[in-house]
């Protein structure tokens, strides 16, 4: 394991590169990004503490997506061999490397089971030959699989609204466009007194994507550090209403969203439910105010994320 110094504007590696360390950030910002049309699509800005690259350590392919330096940054840079050495010799400092492994597992898993379960759904919709088809209002129209299903990228998270249907309503409209240039700041706000209490400060300006939150645990060395990662851990007491991985404040592009990361309760965003209850696991964040809701109905965990 080795520590290496960056510049601002350097390239740590490109898309589609075959090297295979993973880093974690100990000083500094960097960008994540991917090939798109006509320039590269944005998909996450990390910070202290986060992990890249870790993926290409373990399944030997060539980079799914290029890290580059925004500031002069500082990373602890581990290769394979180290990997396997510290299993043996040093295992708890391959904690936050263990806990970046369980994020990304979790994130294909929800996917793909969402992903099946739409797909049944639309192949019980598909209209048989010689019959009429026949859907029920309030449901959710998707359309016929075609194809043979595909593992789901984990580089590409954002699931956009659907475009309407013919004849059926859409329950969440699509959120207009960012403006030129893309929205600049970040802000999350507790609305109750509740939340308020909970956090370390009543504002806090996000200026890292993805930006987990999850619930907070106050006993350690009981391994809650491995399967919990979370940016902002939030207290909590039973009945839970924020789960241990609970949503992340993402980017793609210039579009901002909130990802559900398996929450137990659900999340809601603007008055759209997300979660694995629900047809999807992302809400796009329009300009302006949005309102957040941690749990159900009644959680006290309220929050107001602002994009100006």
């Amino acid at each position: 394991m080795s520590i290496s110094l960056f510049q601002p504007g350097q390239m740590i590696f490109r898309e589609g590169d075959t090297t295979q360390e993973a880093y974690r950030i100990l000083k500094g910002r960097v960008e994540i990004s991917i090939a798109g049309e006509g320039k590269a699509v944005i998909l996450a800005q990390l910070g202290e503490g986060d992990i890249f690259g870790e993926m290409a350590m373990v399944d030997e392919r060539p980079r799914s997506a290029s890290a580059q330096c925004l500031e002069v940054t500082e990373c602890e840079v581990l290769t394979a061999e180290n990997f396997n050495e510290a299993v043996l010799q040093r295992p708890e400092i391959l904690i936050p490397y263990l806990a970046s492994f369980f994020e990304r597992l979790r994130t294909a898993n929800d996917r793909l089971r969402m992903e099946m379960r739409l797909r049944a759904r639309a192949e019980q919709q598909a209209p048989v030959a010689g019959t009429t088809a026949v859907v029920a209002p309030t449901m959710r129209v998707v359309a016929p699989a075609t194809t043979a299903i595909v593992p789901p990228s984990l580089e590409l998270t954002r699931v956009p609204v659907a475009a309407p249907v013919a004849g059926s309503p859409v329950a969440v409209a699509p959120v207009a466009p960012p403006p030129a240039g893309g929205y600049q700041s970040v802000v999350l706000t507790a609305v109750t007194d509740h939340a308020r209490a909970r956090l370390p400060e009543g504002t806090v300006v996000i200026q890292k994507f993805p930006y987990r939150i999850g619930r907070k645990h106050d006993t350690p060395g009981k391994g809650a550090t491995v399967f919990a990662s979370n940016d902002l851990p939030i207290a909590d007491d039973k009945p839970y209403q924020i789960s241990r991985n609970h949503c992340s404040i993402e980017r793609e592009g210039d579009n901002f969203f909130v990802r559900d990361r398996g929450s137990s309760v659900g999340t809601v965003v603007n008055d759209a439910p997300i979660g694995l209850a629900e047809d999807t696991l992302t809400q796009d964040l329009r300009g302006g105010e949005n309102e957040v809701l941690l749990g159900a109905d009644d959680s006290p965990f309220k929050f107001k994320i602002t994009l100006s």
